[in-house]
């Protein structure tokens, strides 16, 4: 599969002419008090994101993602994108087909769980039908900034209205497996999401991971939240969380939030943050 993707890739470029690049800066930058069983802390999460694109002359627009956070070190995600209408390759530091879909419940800036998360070193997504989403990953022995098991995965949602469905799953060469299910959606003000992942080892071991989350917006510029995570493995329960949070507008692109979690599991992981985060 693989091999398929690269080839695929290399061949639409070739014999084409490249146009003068226009380059976007994005970035954000999270700051957070935090309070763990009286132990208090801060943290800053940020990174600028430099993107140049281009669009060559048989239609396809090639486009660089290069991420670096606040400690001027890597912060994820680097690859190259080559895209034209309904499909699009990206290579690098990338999604799985588990990445591209999950986290339909992680409406946190510091302390939602959303599912588990493995980068692969390719990923293509195909756009056959309006509503549809398709992708194919791969990953190999080693992978750049990736220590992900070489392997494949696929999967895809679709949306039905109000509601979207995802479906995926992983193999790796070492027969361990990651099979992930979800739905989301939103009726006027309310919003809610559904996860379950589940990891599974070489030997057969299952690790399930279910996330439930409701969102409530009050008027344009506050949201209340609930996020619900449990994991599960033979029969016993290593983590049972709750997360509640409040993130208010401030203007666009700046959110002040509030955010609290307790687990039933472990005392040490109740936690507080509150914090500002800039978007730009």
């Amino acid at each position: 599969m693989k091999q398929l993707l690269v080839a695929a890739t290399l061949a639409g470029l070739m014999s084409t002419s490249v146009s003068a690049a226009d380059i976007k800066i994005t970035g954000d930058f999270e700051y957070s008090y935090q309070d763990n069983n009286s132990a208090t802390s801060t943290a800053v999460d940020a990174d600028i994101n430099i993107i140049p694109s281009m669009t060559l002359p048989n239609g396809m627009t090639v486009q660089a993602d290069i991420n670096i956070n606040q400690d001027g070190s890597s912060d994820g995600d680097n690859s190259v994108t080559i895209s034209k209408d309904a499909w699009a390759i990206d290579l690098g530091d990338t999604n799985s087909a588990l990445d591209a879909i999950d986290d339909v419940t992680n409406w946190g800036y510091v302390l939602t769980n959303g599912s588990p998360s493995v980068n692969h070193a390719g990923i293509l997504t195909l756009k056959p039908v309006d509503g549809l989403e398709i992708h194919g990953s791969f990953a190999t022995d080693s992978d750049y900034a990736s220590s992900t098991k070489k392997g494949y995965a696929l999967g895809g949602r679709y949306n039905l209205g109000p509601v979207t469905v995802g479906a995926a799953q992983m193999w790796n060469d070492d027969d361990s497996k990651a099979r992930l299910l979800n739905a989301k959606g939103k009726i006027g003000p309310i919003g809610a999401g559904y996860e379950l992942h589940t990891d599974t080892t070489a030997a057969g071991v299952d690790t399930d991971t279910t996330t439930i989350s409701g969102t409530f917006d009050i008027g344009e510029a506050t949201m209340v939240g609930v996020e619900l995570m449990k994991a599960e493995s033979a029969g016993v329960t290593s983590s049972d969380e709750m997360t509640f949070g409040i993130h208010h507008t401030i203007a666009d692109g700046v959110v002040a939030f509030a955010e609290y979690t307790n687990d039933d599991k472990t005392a040490s992981e109740e936690t507080t943050a509150i914090g500002i985060t800039v978007k730009f």
